[in-house]
């Protein structure tokens, strides 16, 4: 069974939606109109356009009560308190659009599971960088390659099947795990499927995606 801080860790890496309160006020996560959302080794980390809430609210240093439901697992939360806290502005180098990056300094951290029980969890092993690749990660990465690099995944399988890419009519990852994945394909012939293992097992979400591109032979962010 999987330890109470994985499961949160894997919640904070690939929410399925939340909310939060901003010095008292709450606020769903659409209502922030977001650019991005991320797990930076157990700490809160939002993109937004300059002029709103969040980046206001960075910037002053706000109270903040995050809580998030898991797109995993058995139906769990977790709720995260701590301070926000302004870390830079940046922007994009191909359209120059601006935005804010404010990070969540944690305080305390709460998995609440679907009875109600709520179980702390120490500082300490919820940022434990063992944690960092996690079941959420893999599972955004997954979901993230075979919805925005499909054409890159039939071109992969191609070269590695010796087959015309324009044969294949899909193609995606499955079973995604640090030590490899298997990938299926669609082709005029019917369906397919193979297994690749990477040289070494992944222990970062950097390893990942590095041993995902090295296997594929192909170029994806």
């Amino acid at each position: 069974m999987e330890s109470t801080p994985r499961i949160a860790r894997s919640i904070l890496s690939c929410p399925r939606g939340g909310n939060v309160v901003i010095d008292g006020i709450p606020y769903s996560l659409e209502e922030l109109e977001m650019q991005g959302f991320a797990d930076d080794g157990g700490r809160p980390t939002f993109l937004c356009p300059p002029e709103r809430r969040m980046a206001y609210a960075g910037r002053r240093g706000s109270h903040v009560v995050l809580v998030l439901q898991g797109a995993l697992g058995n139906g769990e939360a977790v709720r995260l308190t701590g301070t926000l806290r302004w870390l830079r502005t940046d922007a994009c180098t191909c359209c120059e659009t601006e935005w804010e990056e404010i990070v969540m300094d944690v305080s305390n951290v709460i998995l609440v599971h679907p009875t109600g029980e709520a179980v702390p969890i120490p500082l300490d092993a919820f940022t434990d960088r063992d944690l960092d690749l996690n079941d959420g990660v893999i599972h955004r990465n997954q979901d993230h390659l075979n919805n925005q690099h499909g054409e890159e995944l039939r071109e992969a399988v191609a070269t590695r099947c010796y087959i015309p890419a324009d044969s294949i009519l899909a193609a995606q990852i499955t079973g995604l795990s640090a030590e490899g994945f298997e990938f299926q394909w669609v082709d005029e012939r019917g369906a397919h499927s193979a297994r690749t293992t990477f040289d070494r097992p992944a222990r970062t979400p950097e390893d990942l995606v590095a041993g995902v591109r090295k296997a594929l032979a192909a170029e994806i962010c």
